[in-house]
């Protein structure tokens, strides 16, 4: 069984539930990846290209770019909701998702004692108006541990061949590091930590230089698998091909459910 850290959902599941005994068209979507944006107010930019807000979220202490999984309500008969992109709703949990810059010298050469060699599936990765939401899974995750991770590409590559697809990609390169206290012996298996990585520059990059077919830009996560103490070197892993739809978005939240899963 998976375990989500701080929250308990299903991973990159689209939670779609009906409202029974309840007036109009009412759903409920669980664990929903979302950015802050705070104009023209308060809002959560979704995956689908919607936003959603409500009276409460005005009051909420965030910031710009702040990242999130959040459960909602939405009434979709509601009158204010009529053909809306920005949706009135009831905000049922709101997830903070710790997200990391990106920077522009891969760091391929240093060695660290507490690297941690992530266990990620990128087909469960979402894109989010410059963030790329990601669900790295741990065989062990203790108590007190401190996770810090870094992501960084080459302006100057160029796409590479991935050898099992045949198509052309761009590379980030991921790492991270994990600690803990000492004598800390309580811990979690199978535990999911949702993090978000900053990549807007990365993709304004590509489209700079005419890396973006059609409407899609492709890439692949580079990250060390093991250190071999023999040769003192990472040996380094490759990702499958991700996606970015640019512009893959439907014309309202409703039609969204059709596009989560892609």
């Amino acid at each position: 069984m998976i375990k989500i850290r701080y929250a308990v959902f299903t991973l990159l599941a689209l939670m779609l539930l009906s409202c029974m005994g309840e007036s109009g068209d009412v759903y409920i979507y669980g664990s929903q990846a979302g950015v802050v944006r705070l104009t023209p107010e308060k809002v959560i930019s979704l995956r689908s290209g919607v936003q959603v807000t409500s009276s409460e979220f005005q009051n909420q202490q965030v910031e710009d770019g702040d990242c999130c999984l959040v459960d909602y309500k939405v009434n979709f008969s509601a009158s204010e909701n009529k053909d809306a992109n920005l949706y009135q709703v009831d905000i049922l949990n709101y997830l903070p998702v710790k997200s990391w810059p990106l920077n522009s010298t891969p760091d391929t050469l240093a060695v660290r004692w507490d690297e941690s060699y992530l266990d990620i599936s990128i087909e469960s990765g979402i894109y989010v108006d410059g963030y790329f939401f990601l669900y790295p899974e741990y065989k062990k995750y203790y108590q007190t541990q401190k996770d810090s991770f870094s992501i960084s590409y080459d302006p100057l590559q160029e796409p590479v061949w991935d050898e099992i697809t045949g198509q052309r990609c761009l590379q980030l390169y991921l790492r991270s590091t994990s600690s803990y206290q000492t004598g800390d012996t309580v811990f979690t298996t199978s535990t999911v930590v949702p993090q978000a990585f900053h990549i807007q520059e990365f993709i304004d990059n590509a489209i700079q230089k005419g890396y973006v077919s059609g409407d899609s830009l492709n890439f692949r996560l580079v990250y060390p698998e093991y250190f071999s103490e023999e040769s003192a070197v990472y040996s380094w892993k490759y990702s499958d091909i991700y996606t970015i739809l640019m512009d893959k978005y439907p014309d309202n939240l409703q039609n969204a459910a059709n596009i989560l899963n892609l």
